[in-house]
């Protein structure tokens, strides 16, 4: 899955269990999966991080050869 789509299914869960409207069970259920995309997106957006540190390093490290 991607981080998009898990987003949404995220936010449609926060959705469901902020109306109240959810049996305990359902709510547990909910709870679970919310708390799992939790994880998949901080991971993907940490992944994410490292990629964009290593691409400024990259280009800091090409700027500084060109000033000298």
């Amino acid at each position: 899955m991607d981080y998009d789509k898990n987003m949404k299914e995220l936010e449609a869960i926060i959705q469901k269990l902020e109306s109240g409207d959810v049996k305990f069970d359902e709510a547990t259920n909910l709870f679970e999966r919310g708390a799992e995309l939790s994880k998949l997106l901080y991971n993907s957006f940490e992944e994410a991080r490292g990629k964009i540190t290593v691409i400024r390093e990259d280009l800091m490290g090409i700027l500084k050869e060109e000033d000298m």
